[in-house]
């Protein structure tokens, strides 16, 4: 019989004991997760999965892997169908994996490499450290984008040294740090 995932420990920030798989809520997203992690390549799991393997889980229903640039980005993947020019769809679950480059994302090429270089892996997956997914979501910024970044400065572990953020950038940091502290009062 298969063990149940420990849903208490999904009820709060990643103390180190959980794992990436018990941080995801749909078991479509885990399954399309495995299988992908089977062919060897060079993209880092970013998004809504990645966020949620640090922070209290939320739900999601994509899976989103960043890559250097359109070369390091797999033609074919068995038990994956491409769907379009940067999506493949998994072939049991329906669950499409959204593929990223910097120019798609509009961020620079360096600060992806700092993102891929910091990187750690779990489960055979490389996953965005939270000092990379800071550094892509100031890139964009949106609510939702404010509200992880609060997220992941409550996690803690947050260095941004090398990721070329400008000074604009940076002060916004400086202002959700200062909201995250608020939160926390």
């Amino acid at each position: 019989m298969k063990a149940l995932r420990n849903l208490i420990k999904m009820q709060r920030k990643n103390d180190g004991t959980r794992t990436l798989v018990e941080s995801i809520m749909l078991p479509e997203i885990i399954q399309a997760l495995k299988d992908w992690k089977k062919i060897q390549n060079d993209g880092v799991l970013i998004g809504g999965v990645a966020l949620s393997y640090y922070v209290k889980p939320r739900m999601t229903q994509d899976l989103d892997v960043l890559f250097l640039n359109e070369k390091t980005i797999p033609n074919k993947i068995p038990g994956f169908k491409r769907t379009r020019e940067h999506a493949f769809i998994h072939n049991r679950t329906h669950v499409e994996v959204e593929l990223v480059t910097p120019s798609l994302i509009n961020v620079p090429e360096n600060l992806v490499k700092k993102v891929i270089e910091t990187a750690i892996v779990d489960d055979g997956i490389k996953i965005t450290s939270p000092s990379g997914l800071i550094a892509l979501k100031l890139n964009r910024l949106k609510m939702i984008d404010k509200a992880d970044i609060i997220s992941l400065i409550n996690y803690g572990n947050i260095d941004l040294t090398g990721f070329g953020l400008s000074s604009d950038l940076l002060a916004q940091f400086a202002a959700l740090i200062i909201e995250a502290e608020k939160e926390k009062k």
